[in-house]
């Protein structure tokens, strides 16, 4: 029979996620932006700080035992299942709202426990444990904290240059580098509506075609999309992702790690 304090963990969890439903309801999304570098830094180095002195306790607290338990796996699964079948389905993106980032936040605890416990053995580090587990954690966590620092910019673009743009909350950021156009073509469809427009750009100096869909990158982490067109020229917008590096290297680590572990079992039956 449970004792009493084995309930403590599911009553934090059930008044947690109904009081990120209340909040949500009440206040809207998740302030992001409050978190943006280096906030978002020293938010993140606290927080394991916090779990990693909460696994050194682990035998004093019910929370953290909860946190490593096979229910907790089960939970994190439905908590991610859930949340990628409701972001699919949604029209309008709910990364930001309350139970959205709650959910990671729980996924990602849970998970940096089962890492803390896992990475290494009696006979020494689990190599594949640490690329596979390394990975899953490292791209959500950089989607989590990396989510304050991406930006949306947008500007209208003739043919003098420019290096400023709009931010999602009409502040005013500058480029790097200078946009002029150079060139915009559109094709039509029998009807008149549009079927195909291009814009040739001058990023620098230097001309570049970007159509809808096909956007330039400047750098790695930064993207120019072609959205829109009227009489004084284009409409564009500017997608910067900063931590889309990190992003790439978890998932490079959970494809690696996975093939480790294939390796692993299909060297087991050659045997």
């Amino acid at each position: 029979m449970k004792s009493n304090g084995e309930y403590v963990p599911r009553i934090v969890l059930a008044v947690a996620v109904a009081a990120l439903f209340g909040v949500q309801w009440a206040f809207g999304d998740f302030p992001m932006w409050l978190f943006a570098a280096p906030m978002n830094l020293l938010v993140g180095a606290l927080w394991l700080v916090v779990l990693w002195e909460g696994y050194r306790r682990r035998e004093r607290s019910a929370i953290v035992r909860y946190m490593l338990s096979a229910e907790a796996t089960y939970t994190s699964l439905a908590v991610a299942a859930v949340a990628a079948l409701v972001l699919g389905l949604q029209s309008v993106p709910a990364s930001a709202s309350w139970p959205a980032v709650g959910g990671y936040i729980f996924v990602l605890t849970h998970l940096t426990f089962v890492i803390l416990r896992g990475w290494r053995n009696k006979s020494g580090v689990r190599l594949r444990f640490v690329v596979l587990h390394g990975g899953i954690w490292l791209a959500m966590a950089s989607m989590l904290f990396g989510a304050p620092d991406k930006q949306i910019l947008r500007m209208e673009l003739g043919s003098e240059p420019c290096r400023m743009a709009l931010d999602e909350r009409g502040d005013s950021r500058l480029l790097d580098y200078e946009l002029s156009l150079a060139a915009f073509d559109v094709q039509h469809y029998e009807d008149g509506s549009p079927q195909r427009f291009c814009a040739t750009v001058r990023v620098d100096g230097e001309e570049v075609d970007i159509e809808v869909n096909s956007p330039y990158s400047p750098s790695y982490g930064e993207d120019i999309y072609l959205v829109s067109y009227d009489a004084k020229g284009c409409i564009l917008q500017i997608v910067r992702e900063p931590w889309r590096a990190v992003t790439a290297t978890g998932v490079a680590m959970l494809l690696l790690g996975a093939f480790m572990m294939f390796m692993q079992g299909f060297r087991r039956e050659e045997r």
